[in-house]
């Protein structure tokens, strides 16, 4: 096989190789399902080109490999994720006709990573989304704890609704709003739809603040 040609962001084409192991007698619904797959393969942004090869013909065992390449690990991966994808497997799984592995080229994949995890974040946008989850969370936590826990001191109950407070953000809001929002944190996301991103902020921002608003004030001690 020929060296795939670095794409336009100077990496590799991702390659994913598939080996299959398919009965004889049914190999023609195994070509039936490849195709489908293929086609829907060919459909997904980033596809490239998709190969099938006999490694052994005779037998009652029939050993295939399919070479798919993306563009990028990233379409890769998204392709392998992709929800129809994992229906039309688990379809003919049912079946049990055939059994099949895969693995990818991640020296390419390496490279694509290191690449991504080292572009630097800029701090005002992780403490923005810090915020936007803190925010919510003290102000549901705080009337809470001072209801539920009458008569113990002010300070405990600041030490437990800070320590509450932390854990929520850092092990929870904070990593699932960060992967909402990861194309702007990263800058990979165009002029208009980083207005839009900034913007989504901020009026989540609005919405809380009024909903907190529109509380009854005895909440609030």
């Amino acid at each position: 096989m020929q060296k795939a040609a670095s794409n336009a962001e100077g990496f590799e084409p991702f390659e994913y190789t598939f080996e299959q192991h398919v009965r004889a007698e049914k190999l023609d619904s195994y070509y039936k399902f490849s195709e489908q797959l293929h086609l829907l393969a060919s459909q997904q942004p980033g596809y490239i080109y998709h190969e099938r090869r006999l490694l052994a013909g005779d037998g009652e065992i029939r050993n295939f490999q399919t070479i798919l390449r993306f563009d990028s690990p990233d379409n890769c991966i998204n392709w392998l994720e992709h929800p129809e994808r994992r229906r039309l497997l688990r379809q003919e799984e049912e079946q049990n006709y055939f059994q099949y592995s895969g693995h990818g080229n991640w020296q390419s994949y390496s490279r694509w990573l290191a690449r991504s995890i080292t572009k630097p974040t800029p701090k005002w946008k992780v403490n923005l989304l810090v915020l936007l989850t803190l925010y919510p969370t003290v102000m549901v936590l705080t009337p809470l704890l001072h209801l539920s826990l009458k008569g113990v001191a002010y300070p405990v109950v600041m030490l437990i609704s800070n320590s509450l407070c932390v854990a929520a953000t850092s092990w929870i809001l904070v990593p699932i709003v960060s992967r909402i929002y990861s194309n702007w944190l990263q800058g990979n996301l165009g002029r208009w739809q980083r207005c839009f991103a900034l913007s989504s902020l901020i009026i989540i921002f609005i919405l809380l603040l009024n909903g907190f608003l529109a509380l009854p004030k005895s909440l609030w001690g």
